[in-house]
């Protein structure tokens, strides 16, 4: 097996790798993908199973490499009947690029060349990095491809054969005005186009690129699907609908209409175009970042607390530097590291649910949820004004992201005395986080938010430093829907509700406190939890904007189309998740997931806008379950109360499901 080795396809993935942004350099047209098709070609001549002169590439040896990336393209050309040239193959192997691309990014994350992000972001490794080398194609140890590269066109170093092609290939695709300075760029273009001239497979695909434009040889022109529209009859018609269960309702649809739909309704003039199904989530998943772009949808609810740049309207390398920035303070590690405090604020609300108590799911749980968010989170109390926190922002959710209600609805005597309560939350925070006040503290979400302003000011102004710590508000919404989901799952089901309790007692009984390796163990209350995310997610659907003309499935998309992607519509899929109805948690167990599609489960959402804090939430979630189960027996009103979503501005559970405090187990 030839799989370990490093291939040009892998060296030019890595000399395209913005390492600041974690984001690859590559726009995903037919200039690139002459680029990765005739890298496959050159590594299968540098193989000795091809050779090429100017009319035409001979097969030499058709025995298979042993590698995925190369033996495809060998085995066609191994089978043609008649000889073509090299520039013919490459057009002709443009076909596989989105599948070059997708392999070569997982080889190197295997290889331990570079480090995956959720959200599609790559860095190099900390052990490349620092060394800057990693295992080369003879099995050596080489320099890794930009230092090398540089060397050559800057400081004159005589090539190899290797570099020659990357060379080639990267000039092709203007690859050194992203590796070079203006200045560097212009001086030396002269010693670039000397070097890629030197190589004959370089030249075939500059001609390919060149040609293209008039008469490319075998390049496919693939027809596009006009994309159906759906009518208001066709929306009413189902009923999943009409219970909130967005998700459900999405699939009937992409079952009955298929993957592509335009749905009967349009925003700021703009066409709406719905994305659903696996192949949908896997293409926003990869090509997302070359086509799409979430300020849109967003810009309204910034503006309502005076900010222009945060990390849900950002995209690009100011999103990942953001992301960065925060990423250790919304980890798991961090949540777990202050478990004391969770379980705390945790019993302290539950320990005011007397026996006989009744309270409502949705409206409780988010009380619940906001109060242990804004401590541990934001190391402030704001539990005397936490409703009018959350109205406020439950109202600029609706008025200014869904459009639902006038603007002038954020101007109500309520809404101006909620206004006044974040600007109190907003100075209590910057109160409470001085450095000698921190000194000895761990980490919070507010100190690394406060950190990257002292740091970076230009980058997060101080205009901007409200919208965060608003945004962990609204997170604390999603946080306490989720946990009435997943107490309804559990309460209605008498035998997972007993599962849980003995994992419960087993984790907190005789006044034990827990260390966060007990919840490494946790597995039928993590189970039940990743099944509610499945049939209630929080967050059913995305909004985007088309900013690039784009082709998805077969259909194109203008730009300035807004998208509704609709990626939780795979979790009623029967073909995805067998008798998608029934609330099934075996689903995770080991043996059953690893056949789970990708882009099937994504509760979490899609892309670089991935949910960033996901493995903090479920651990919060998790230890919250524990809590109630080993505390109190919850008794669900009505008995037989079926679940109805409230869809709006997120998936709630409805206003008529109540829980009775049937007995208090373990008094708090």
């Amino acid at each position: 097996m030839d799989e370990f080795r490093i291939r040009l396809t892998e060296e030019l993935i890595l000399l395209m790798l913005n390492e600041s942004s974690g984001y690859l350099e590559m726009v995903p047209n037919w200039d690139f993908s002459c680029v990765m098709a005739g890298a496959v070609i050159a590594d299968l001549a540098l193989e000795s199973r091809i050779d090429t002169d100017l009319q035409s590439l001979y097969l030499l040896d058709a025995t298979p490499t042993g590698d995925r990336l190369l033996d495809p393209t060998l085995e066609d050309i191994s089978k043609a009947e008649d000889s073509s040239d090299t520039q013919y193959w490459i057009e002709r192997n443009t076909a596989r690029a989105e599948e070059i691309v997708t392999l070569t990014l997982e080889r190197l994350v295997d290889k331990g060349v570079l480090d995956y992000e959720s959200g599609g972001f790559w860095t190099l490794s900390r052990s490349v990095s620092r060394s800057g080398r990693y295992p080369s194609a003879d099995g050596t140890i080489r320099t890794e491809a930009r230092a090398r590269i540089l060397n050559v066109i800057l400081n004159d170093d005589i090539p190899d054969p290797r570099d020659v092609i990357l060379v080639g290939l990267m000039h092709t695709c203007d690859g050194f005005k992203l590796l070079l300075s203006e200045e560097d760029y212009e001086e030396k273009i002269g010693r670039i186009e000397t070097v890629a001239g030197m190589d004959l497979v370089g030249r075939s695909v500059a001609s390919a690129v060149r040609e293209s434009s008039v008469k490319p040889k075998t390049r496919r022109v693939l027809p596009s699907k006009p994309v159906p529209k759906l009518s208001v009859v066709d929306i009413l018609r189902q009923g999943e609908f009409l219970a909130g269960n967005i998700p459900k309702a999405m699939c009937r649809v992409y079952e009955k209409h298929g993957p592509v739909v335009r749905v009967p309704i349009s925003m700021n003039g703009q066409p709406v175009v719905a994305l659903m199904g696996p192949d949908c989530n896997n293409w926003v998943n990869k090509q997302g970042r070359f086509y799409l772009r979430s300020k849109d949808y967003i810009q309204g609810l910034e503006s309502v607390f005076g900010a222009s740049r945060t990390l849900p309207g950002m995209d690009g390398a100011e999103h990942h530097k953001m992301r960065k920035s925060l990423r250790t303070a919304y980890s798991r590690a961090t949540l777990a590291a202050r478990l004391p405090e969770l379980i705390s604020h945790c019993r302290e609300s539950v320990g005011a649910w007397n026996e006989g108590h009744v309270f409502g799911a949705a409206k409780t749980f988010q009380n619940h949820m906001s109060r242990q968010v804004s401590n541990i989170i934001m190391g402030v109390d704001c539990s005397h004004y936490v409703d009018d926190l959350l109205a406020y922002e439950h109202r600029a959710l609706v008025t200014h992201v869904q459009g639902a209600l006038p603007k002038f609805m954020m101007s109500t005597p309520r809404m101006r005395r909620s206004r006044g309560h974040v600007r109190e939350l907003l100075e209590a925070i910057h109160a409470s986080h001085t450095p000698a006040q921190r000194a000895g503290k761990p980490l919070d979400i507010a100190d690394a938010v406060l950190e990257l302003h002292r740091n970076d000011p230009q980058f997060l102004p101080e205009t901007d430093i409200t919208f965060p710590f608003v945004a962990a508000m609204v997170a604390s919404l999603y946080l306490g829907s989720a946990l009435g989901f997943a107490v309804y799952a559990m309460v209605s089901r008498p035998d997972l509700h007993a599962r849980v309790r003995e994992e419960a007692d087993s984790v907190f009984g005789a006044h034990r406190e827990p260390a966060a390796e007990d919840f490494n163990n946790v597995d039928v209350t993590h189970r039940l939890f990743l099944e509610s995310e499945r049939m209630y997610p929080v967050i059913p659907w995305q909004l985007r904007t088309v900013m690039n003309r784009c082709v998805v499935d077969g259909f194109e998309i203008p730009s300035q189309t807004r998208l509704l992607i609709c990626h939780t519509a795979t979790h009623y899929s029967s073909d995805l998740f067998p008798e998608p109805l029934k609330f099934d948690i075996d689903r995770y167990l080991p043996d059953r997931q690893q056949d789970l599609a990708t882009g099937a489960y994504v509760p979490y959402g899609l892309g670089t806008h991935t949910c960033l804090g996901h493995r903090w939430l479920e651990l919060q979630i998790v230890v919250n379950l524990l809590l109630i189960a080993h505390h109190v027996e919850l008794q669900m009103l009505p008995d037989n109360y079926k679940m109805r979503i409230n869809p709006f501005p997120t998936a709630a559970p409805g206003k008529k499901l109540k829980f009775r405090v049937a007995k208090v187990r373990n008094p708090v």
